[in-house]
Formats: C-alpha cells, structure tokens, sequence
C-alpha cells in the first residue's frame, strides 16, 4: 500500500484565466485550509461560458495522459484527497477515470470526491453525452459524490417530483454502486414543504450578514411566501443497507453566480472526517453542514457586493456591504436584453456583458476569513425516511 500525504490534494478540472469556477475555486479555498493543492486542469479558457465569449482550448487525452506519467514516474501520487470536476470529453474522461482508478488500488483509503459535473436543470447537457456511462462506471470508485438535481436524475433513472422519488433516486445510486456518500448539492422545494420536514433556518451568523430589513431577492424558511422556493442540500450515507440523510435548508438568492458547485465540493473534500470535538454529526453531514456555512456566506456578500458596485444609489463611492439604499434592497443587474434596449446602437458587445459577470465572480479571495473561520456550520435536520414515505411528501 502506497504512503499518503495527509495534507496534499490532486484537484482535477476546468481552469479560466479570469473568475473562480473548477480549479480557481477550489485551490485557494483548500490552501487556506492548509491543504497543499496538486491541480490537473482539463481545460485552459479565458474565462467560464457564462460570459458569453470565451476561448482557449481543452486538455487532450494524450496531454493528460503525459501528466499524469510524469506524476507517476517521479513518485509525486501520494494524495490522500483526490477531486474531479468539469471534464469535456469521453476520451479525456477515460483517461482520468483509469488514473483515479490506479490511485484507489495503490491506497484504498484515498479520499475521491467527484463532481458529476454534465448539467443542469433548465441547460440539459452541456458536455457529450458520451460521458455519461463513464460517470456511472466511476461511481463505484468514489468516495464521495456531489450532483445537483440534474446529475441526481441522470445517474440513477428516476426523475425526482416528490421526496419519495429523491428516496428512491438516492436508494439506487447508493446500492447499485455501493456508494456510501452522497452530497446531493440542492434541490429547489416549496418553503410549506421544507417546513412540514422540520428543517431549521440559516444560522445567526449567516443572517448577521443580511441587510435590514430583509431584501426582497432572498427567500428563506421563516421568511417569504409558503409556496417560494429553497434550495435543500441532502447528506446521504448508506450504510449495512441503511440509508441515512440530513436535509438542509439554503435561502434562494435570485441572482446568476458560477462556481458555487465547485467551491462546494472542495469544501465538502476539505471537512469530511475532520470534525472538531464539538461535533456530534457523522462525517458527512459534518463536512456538508460546515461547507454550506463557507458557500452561503461567500455566496451572500458576492451578491450584497455587486449590487453595491452598480451604484443603482447614484452613490459615487460604494458604501460597506452592510448598508444598502432602499433602491438596492431590491435591485438587480440589468440583463443584457434591458441594455440593449437602452442602448441598440450598440447591442451585443461581449465587453459590457463581461463587467457585468465579472460582479457576479465570488469573492473568495476578499472573504478568505469566512474560508479559514468557518463557524458552527449550517444547521440541518436527519430525515425520518418512514415517516416521510408515509406521509408521501
């Protein structure tokens, strides 16, 4: 059995030139960690698809497969945590999947978190579809995986409408791949609903960061209409045919962000079987618990920060992120259509739609004390599956 390094992560996926999705989002977060951060980028662009235009180009198999020889040939695998996201092709999936697979067999206690990362709801697809059965195949090497909804319903099958049909998609992943962890990354439900399962609100260190009075843009549990949408985050662990799930609630913030998936799942990487003595969560509702707290709060001052900085206010300098105009509680960035409208003699211009995603990047770098201080976590509840199932919510 092959020595590992408990401090050194091999993160493999996208990396952009400017922004923070795959690599950029998960290197600087694991590092303030403390972790020693190994990345393999799949891709090579100028900036993440969002934007509009991006160039660059992608990593060939052949150039991953190089990389990783030279890895191998100097003894530099001694990872004890391994992450993939974003990877574009079958070939080049291939060749990562055999290498992750050389890495589990040499050390069986390697940590691999891996993000399906194929789509999502409303997109459908957006690598080819050939990749498809090979996320399926590596499922029975991960440790831990961390789909959204889409990716939920495209590994197992079964189209999520209600929680018994999310018991059933996370039963099948579970026991058709022996995959004992499961971070299902969110699910939009109705707030009514999320209130009949008992599940609590954002902590009080997450609401500190909110304006006064609450904005219009954020729904919660406690806060908005019974039938406004949250997103829940399940923890699921399967274990001697037992499935186990903590269910959190996360506030909707209507706004477009990337990266959110990827930080996620490095934080998830980063906690799992690290809890603190204070804890008396299992380690992967732990991880879960304390990578929400990180995600949601970055994610909540990136949104209070950009639109402070369209200066909607007409306020030449912008205030501290904790005083916003009453127009900015419930102001949005314009869309490019409502630009283009003001401005048609110049529609289009990839420039102006550029600024505007670049205020929508998440802060990692500016809230890194939100990284390092990651608080009591953010509060969840275990699920009563049978009562649940009775019930037929």
């Amino acid at each position: 059995m092959s020595t590992l390094d408990p401090g050194r992560v091999l993160s493999i996926q996208s990396h952009v030139v400017s922004g923070y999705v795959g690599n950029r989002a998960a290197t600087f977060p694991l590092q303030m960690l403390g972790y020693d951060v190994d990345v393999v980028n799949t891709v090579q662009f100028s900036n993440h698809t969002g934007y509009g235009h991006t160039n660059g180009h992608k990593t060939t198999p052949e150039q991953l497969g190089a990389i990783f020889e030279g890895l191998t040939t100097n003894g530099l695998v001694a990872h004890s945590r391994i992450l993939t996201g974003y990877v574009p092709g079958a070939e080049a999936l291939k060749v990562v999947a055999e290498q992750i697979r050389k890495m589990k067999e040499a050390n069986p206690e390697r940590l691999y978190v891996l993000d399906p990362v194929m789509g999502d709801m409303g997109t459908g697809l957006y690598v080819s579809e050939d990749v498809v059965p090979i996320y399926k195949e590596m499922l029975q090497i991960a440790s831990i995986i961390t789909p959204n909804q889409f990716e939920v319903e495209l590994l197992s099958g079964i189209n999520i409408t209600s929680m018994t049909t999310l018991h059933d998609a996370l039963q099948h992943i579970h026991t058709t791949n022996s995959l004992s962890h499961v971070a299902f990354s969110s699910i939009p439900l109705p707030i009514s609903l999320v209130t009949k399962l008992n599940l609590p609100p954002p902590p009080t260190s997450y609401l500190s960061l909110l304006p006064d009075p609450t904005p219009p843009w954020y729904d919660a549990v406690g806060v908005g209409e019974p039938e406004d949408e949250v997103l829940v985050c399940f923890a699921s662990t399967w274990q001697n045919g037992d499935i186990q799930t903590w269910a959190f609630a996360l506030p909707t913030i209507r706004g477009y962000f990337s990266g959110v998936g990827d930080l996620f799942s490095a934080m998830v990487l980063a906690h799992f079987e690290n809890p603190d003595s204070r804890s008396d969560l299992p380690p992967l509702p732990y991880a879960v618990s304390k990578a929400l707290l990180t995600v949601q709060q970055i994610l909540l001052r990136t949104h209070i920060h950009s639109l402070v900085q369209t200066g909607v206010s007409g306020a030449a300098t912008p205030r501290p992120l904790h005083h916003l105009s009453g127009e900015q509680h419930s102001a949005v960035i314009p869309s490019d259509a409502e630009l283009d409208a003001v401005n048609p003699s110049n529609p289009g211009d990839p420039r102006r739609k550029a600024k505007r995603m670049r205020l929508r990047e998440l802060r990692v770098v500016q809230e890194r004390t939100l990284i390092v201080n990651g608080g009591e976590g953010w509060p969840g509840q275990k699920l009563d599956w049978a009562s649940v199932l009775e019930h037929g919510m």
